[in-house]
């Protein structure tokens, strides 16, 4: 009898340390965007009006979209997949199917080009290309400037920034060159326009003139906008897994809609944390929902321009990048209200992936 408790007493132990090693629910500390958007400073004055000198515009390839017609969108591409509203006031193009593309639509002009598409002609550059060539053949500015008729506008990068977050000047046109920090590499590029680009306000910036913002959505288009955030999240995601060999994660409605929630509770209740004063921490919510897994990951981010700019704050921290690229997750829900972002990333058992 003693030989059978001593078992059993081993047995607990076993299993305690299992469970406490297991780490099954994992949150990273939460990602707020560096920048702190819609803070511009003014600087006195009206502006030189003089031009700036600007390089000149590539040749060849997706850049040559932005400033023209979509009729020769049309033309070259063909109908998007899908279009869904910014919160800017511009229509996003998708393209997911034969190719990887978003593009910005805004009174039936392009005014801004974004891809991860390693097929995708980003002239001059490549995606995936080493950004040690980038630096050598580019010319590299930690200050930018932009001129709209008399007002300037100038973005200064912060050390981030310039490993990872470059913004190259040409005629017209700016590129906003996403880098993966660890590889090395270029991980997606955004070609711009001018004025979208002082709309986003992706770094800090200083004026001299007039600011230039868009219109807030009203409450019925915003809710359209997160759920174009969230399809676009998704999208991003497994196009980084996929250039990272890994597998797409399958899009999930209950994982999608605790993400949702968890979004629209830090909004609403005003913090940011995966600890949520009125649903606890992502086991508790994952639990109230009734969702069963091997695993569940959770990745949040606050105050990112667009679903281009979070995803790739997540892929440039450590932390989240494991999330993000970890390799035996399967499903996907994600959550936007407003600039709150969430993802919820699980390892569902062999049964749930069966009865799907």
């Amino acid at each position: 009898m003693k030989v059978l408790w001593k078992i059993i007493l081993l047995l607990i132990i076993v299993l305690l340390v299992f469970y406490i090693i297991d780490d099954r629910v994992k949150e990273n500390k939460p990602l707020e965007s560096p920048v702190k958007h819609g803070t511009a400073i003014p600087v006195p004055g009206k502006g030189a009006g003089l031009p700036l000198p600007q390089a000149a515009r590539p040749e060849s390839g997706i850049s040559l979209f932005v400033g023209k017609s979509v009729s020769n969108l049309r033309e070259q591409i063909g109908e998007p997949d899908r279009i869904e509203p910014s919160g800017y006031g511009y229509d996003w193009w998708i393209y997911n199917k034969d190719r990887e593309l978003m593009v910005g639509v805004l009174d039936g002009k392009v005014n801004q080009v974004y891809t991860a598409d390693l097929s995708s002609d980003v002239e001059p550059f490549k995606i995936g290309q080493d950004v040690k060539d980038i630096y050598r053949f580019t010319i590299v500015e930690s200050e930018v400037g932009v001129q709209i008729g008399e007002s300037e506008y100038t973005f200064t990068l912060n050390s981030d920034d310039v490993n990872n977050r470059l913004l190259i000047e040409y005629e017209n046109v700016y590129a906003q060159l996403y880098i993966d920090g660890e590889d090395g590499e270029l991980e997606g590029i955004r070609f711009i326009d001018p004025i979208t680009l002082i709309l986003h306000q992706p770094y800090d910036m200083a004026y001299m003139g007039e600011i230039v913002s868009a219109d807030r959505p009203s409450s019925t288009m915003q809710i359209e906008v997160d759920r174009a955030m969230e399809r676009q999240i998704l999208d991003l995601t497994n196009v980084y897994r996929k250039s990272h060999g890994l597998e797409e994660l399958l899009g999930d409605y209950n994982l999608t809609v605790v993400a949702r929630k968890h979004s629209e509770d830090m909004a609403l209740e005003n913090y940011f944390s995966h600890e949520s004063p009125v649903t606890g921490d992502l086991a508790d919510r994952l639990k109230e929902a009734e969702i069963e897994h091997r695993k569940a990951r959770e990745n949040i981010a606050f105050n990112y321009v667009d679903a281009i700019e979070a995803v790739h704050g997540w892929l440039n921290s450590p932390a989240h990048r494991n999330v993000l690229l970890e390799e035996d997750l399967t499903h996907l829900g994600t959550g936007a209200y407003g600039k709150y972002y969430t993802q919820v990333l699980v390892r569902k058992t062999v049964e749930e992936k069966r009865q799907q």
